[in-house]
């Protein structure tokens, strides 16, 4: 036996330790999970799975950057290993590292070119950025090698919506199929959420929301969805409702040159004015930039006063 290849008995271990860390990181036991993969990285300094177990839980924490690291080093141990190619996407990706993720990822699908999964992550990224058509392309090769990838439907009734929203029916086919092969999957539900509401069919809509947020409390595309509900069943939501809808879909970024920008507004405008309009001016001000900072908790207040359980 080759002595660089693992014995069964530690080949067991190694994939124990990471169904460990996989649970535990499910279950929110952020250092625990973290212990173990240091431990797993000392009992196998030389396998890069014990690498990728740590990237999983770098990009819970927040630290893309030393996720990458963790990815690289995977990669430099193993370079015919193209699940450490599209970890090392993944966390170049969450870095903001698109063009070295696209490039990490393409290697991954060179080296496993019938892996769907690969192709279903390169349409998200592709997505991200804005081009959807090409994105609907490449889900459609992930479907072609996995006809029954519950996330691949989804995503591509996701994207056949906005590329041709005409095409509405073969969309919510594909979402429906989605949540027949996987009914826990709440993006499912809240994509077949939006579809509905393209129809106008709010009720029906609202019920797929709920089932989706049900299933995933954070879900944030089914809690736009309800807010969306809300705004159009009653006209007094809409103003306050949709800034803080398109706030909280922004994101900090954004919100913060808002704030800035209102900023700029504001003292101009005391400036211009005397006592007490300058007062109000302010007031104002501070109002609507604390609307604008915290649009994600305002969009939830407002959702619980009537849908108690979110």
């Amino acid at each position: 036996m080759d002595d660089d290849q693992p014995t069964e008995p530690r080949l067991t271990m190694l994939v124990s330790r990471a169904s460990q860390i996989r649970q535990l990181l499910a279950v929110g036991q952020v250092t625990r999970a973290k212990e173990l993969a240091a431990q797993q990285i000392a009992d196998a300094p030389d396998d890069p799975s014990s690498y990728l177990s740590l990237v999983s839980i770098l990009l819970r924490e927040g630290d893309a950057n030393a996720a990458v690291a963790a990815a690289e080093q995977a990669v430099r141990l193993d370079p015919e290993y193209a699940v450490a190619w599209q970890v090392r996407a993944s966390a170049l990706f969450r870095a903001g590292r698109f063009a070295a993720a696209e490039e990490s990822l393409l290697e991954a699908i060179r080296l496993e070119p019938d892996e769907g999964a690969y192709f279903q992550l390169y349409a998200h990224m592709l997505s991200f950025g804005g081009k959807n058509a090409q994105a609907l392309e490449i889900v459609q090769v992930a479907l072609e090698l996995d006809p029954d990838d519950e996330s691949a439907h989804a995503l591509f009734a996701s994207l056949l919506h906005q590329v041709h929203p005409s095409r509405w029916r073969v969309s919510e086919e594909a979402a429906r199929r989605a949540i027949e092969l996987n009914p826990e999957d709440a993006d499912s539900f809240a994509i077949l959420g939006v579809l509905m509401m393209s129809q106008r069919k709010f009720a029906e809509a609202e019920g797929h929301f709920r089932t989706a947020l049900e299933l995933d409390p954070m879900n944030q595309l089914a809690l736009r969805g309800l807010g969306q509900v809300v705004m159009a069943k009653n006209i007094l939501y809409r103003p306050f409702m949709g800034y803080a809808l398109m706030m909280e879909r922004l994101g900090a970024g954004v919100q913060f040159m808002v704030v800035g920008s209102l900023w700029a507004i504001a003292s101009v405008l005391r400036a211009a004015t005397a006592e007490p309009v300058s007062t109000f001016v302010t007031v104002g001000y501070l109002a609507l930039c604390a609307y604008t900072w915290f649009a994600t908790p305002i969009v939830r207040a407002i959702l619980k006063r009537k849908y108690p359980w979110i």
